[in-house]
């Protein structure tokens, strides 16, 4: 069988791995880091990694090292490859850690948490004879919303020197983790007033990711709270009724 030339292997190479840039994209944009939190939480961060790798290391190995008159060109386009599908792999399993696994109410405001975190943390809980929860308890798909909930009286205390000397954080710690409908009533102080220059926003949950804008007479049916993502700030909304989550919106850039 005749080989293509080193422009066709080339233009192949380059078309196979930009086919599966889109899958891995598509896959962080609508999955792993639905709405927002693709640039609030880390996804674009992550799809930088993943970009080089498959667009421009496996293309350009290719065009280094494919000669149609080597005797091993196989062996080497097998190499590239093996080497391409490495690197990749690990940049695919980074992102994948990173993702947010759940987003927690603590402290007055939402936090983003990453599955690395929750896995670390979860491991820190298990050598102080804690039992943590899974995240499975709280929905089958990825993030979920809980809250944890807080410390009080003598606890407080307690909590503040065990964070000193090591343990997770509040919002890491899945031994107090409950769905957060429990909490509704009890994190509603903290919840930012929707009415803007004379206009509320009302969103219902049959319509997710969609606003309409109506006067003041309307009553707001959106309930809406800080989070903090690792690279941005932003609030979520929920359904005022059954407290289910609608979106995510970032902050706008300053002008």
């Amino acid at each position: 069988m005749k080989l293509p030339s080193l422009k066709w292997a080339f233009l192949i190479h380059f078309g196979i791995s930009l086919l599966i840039f889109l899958v891995l994209a598509f896959l962080m944009m609508k999955v792993w880091y639905p709405g927002d939190l693709f640039t609030m939480d880390g996804g674009w961060q992550g799809l930088k990694i993943i970009a080089p790798i498959d667009l421009v290391l496996g293309p350009a190995l290719t065009l280094c090292f494919y000669r149609t008159w080597k005797k091993n060109i196989k062996f080497d386009m097998a190499a590239i490859a093996a080497v391409q599908i490495a690197a990749l792999s690990y940049g695919v399993y980074a992102a994948y850690q990173q993702r947010p696994a759940a987003i927690v109410f603590a402290e007055n405001r939402f936090e983003t948490l990453s599955l690395s975190e929750f896995k670390t943390a979860s491991a820190d809980l298990k050598e102080n004879n804690i039992e943590p929860k899974s995240l499975k308890e709280f929905g089958n798909r990825l993030p979920v919303i809980i809250h944890a909930e807080a410390f009080t009286g003598n606890d407080w205390g307690q909590y503040l020197a065990d964070v000193m000397n090591g343990m997770p954080e509040l919002r890491e710690r899945s031994d107090r983790y409950q769905p957060i409908q429990q909490a509704q009533s009890e994190i509603a102080k903290f919840r930012i007033d929707a009415q803007q220059n004379g206009t509320t926003i009302e969103m219902t949950a049959s319509s997710p990711g969609k606003a309409t804008i109506k006067d003041d007479s309307h009553e707001n049916q959106a309930e809406i709270y800080p989070i903090k993502a690792r690279y941005q700030g932003g609030t979520i909304e929920f359904d005022a009724n059954t407290f289910e989550w609608i979106k995510i919106t970032k902050t706008p850039a300053s002008e």
